[in-house]
């Protein structure tokens, strides 16, 4: 094997089939590749969700996440307890574990801080990611092409700097306590330059503060004030001021709530969900034009739409969404107890009984809690032994 070719796999350090465990959600990796770029190895942690080895077929959305071997546990750990709940999307999450830090965040070289290692290397960084690393991942992972980049303190600062300078190298940037003060705030000054001459920015922006005062938060105050004067269209940002959170803190709660808004950013509105498919399928075709990449109707948005028809009473078109969840999501056990929903709605009691014992028997393959699941098919088969004695069951 040739050493200097680019992003090749030298060697698979350990594989973790998390799966095979039979308890454990998703499958982890430790993977090295070679650097032509930053002349270096760079080891990798990637995280494959928990449905990656159920559905060939489906294609995910990449969080590459800085400070990987710090950050790794509790944003994969926030993000699979949001995945159980539909709360946040499932996503491969690559962790790069650091080097050089200092070198490889900071956009610019400041002598004042050469005690921490020598600066102003953030653009060989990048450089690295979009034309060795995103090319290795997309060829060896199913990704969907929307990607994500997230940074903590001077990695903040980094994922702010990315989005002022490669804007279509990545669809959302999340920053958490950014070193917005870095070499007399010159990410800041950009700021008003790069959105007021952009007619349009189609990314995601979350950015939030611990409390941490001082410059920290004087440099996080006067960026947030910079988003709000100057918003290009399509551009969408959150800015929170974590005020029970420390720097040390603030990722932890900065995941959850970038997660979440991300999600809900992605989302059909309630007009398009109250459309049915028709509606969803339309925000989705917008959404890839709009983000460039394949964006595809989620388990969430046809779930909402099918309760959103059986509310309205329009029994057939809730079955008939719902059943195309079950096709399209075989290996959620939501799917199958809210089908299970849409049964009972009908009076298709056997069937409704069917898809409430799937759910129980799919949620333990999907390693989710399954208790809610075994107390309906319990109590609807007591119910119909005792009112629909003649039905005949499993």
């Amino acid at each position: 094997m040739n050493r200097r070719t680019t992003a090749t796999l030298l060697i698979i350090l350990l594989i973790i089939p998390q799966i095979a465990l039979g308890g454990l959600r998703g499958e982890s990796q430790l993977i090295q590749i070679e650097s032509t770029i930053l002349n270096e190895a760079r080891e990798l942690i990637i995280h494959l969700p928990n449905s990656y080895q159920q559905n060939e077929h489906l294609h995910y959305p990449v969080l590459y996440l800085l400070d990987g071997q710090r950050n790794f546990h509790h944003a994969t750990g926030t993000l699979d307890l949001l995945n159980q709940s539909f709360l946040a999307q499932e996503m491969i999450v690559v962790a790069i574990k650091n080097t050089d830090r200092t070198r490889d965040f900071t956009p610019t070289y400041d002598e004042s801080y050469n005690k921490w290692g020598i600066s102003g290397g953030a653009d060989p960084f990048l450089d690295f990611m979009a034309k060795e690393l995103m090319p290795y991942v997309n060829k060896h992972y199913r990704s969907n092409k929307f990607q994500i980049l997230s940074g903590h303190s001077l990695g903040g600062l980094l994922s702010v700097y990315a989005m002022q300078t490669r804007p279509e190298l990545f669809q959302a940037y999340f920053a958490f306590s950014p070193s917005l003060w870095w070499h007399d705030e010159v990410v800041i000054n950009n700021t008003q330059n790069f959105l007021q001459g952009r007619e349009s920015l189609n990314a995601y922006h979350y950015v939030n503060m611990g409390n941490e005062g001082g410059i920290m938060q004087a440099s996080f105050e006067r960026y947030q004030m910079r988003l709000k004067d100057y918003q290009p269209k399509g551009f969408t940002f959150h800015a929170d001021l974590a005020l029970t959170e420390s720097h040390n803190t603030s990722a932890l709660a900065g995941f959850s709530q970038a997660y979440q808004k991300l999600q809900i950013v992605l989302a059909p509105n309630n007009d398009a969900i109250s459309s049915g498919l028709k509606g969803i399928e339309e925000h989705y075709l917008q959404l890839s034009s709009r983000y460039k990449y394949n964006a595809q109707m989620t388990y969430k948005s046809l779930n909402r739409a099918a309760y959103h028809a059986l509310q309205k009473n329009n029994h057939q078109l809730a079955l008939k969404i719902f059943n195309i969840n079950v096709h399209m999501h075989p290996y959620i056990a939501d799917a199958y107890d809210s089908l299970a929903d849409g049964l009972k709605a009908n009076n298709n009691l056997t069937q409704e009984l069917e898809a409430r014992h799937l759910a129980i028997k799919i949620g333990a393959q999907e390693n989710v809690e399954t208790n809610a699941f075994k107390t309906r098919y319990k109590n609807l088969k007591k119910l119909v032994k005792t009112e629909h004695p003649h039905l005949q069951l499993k």
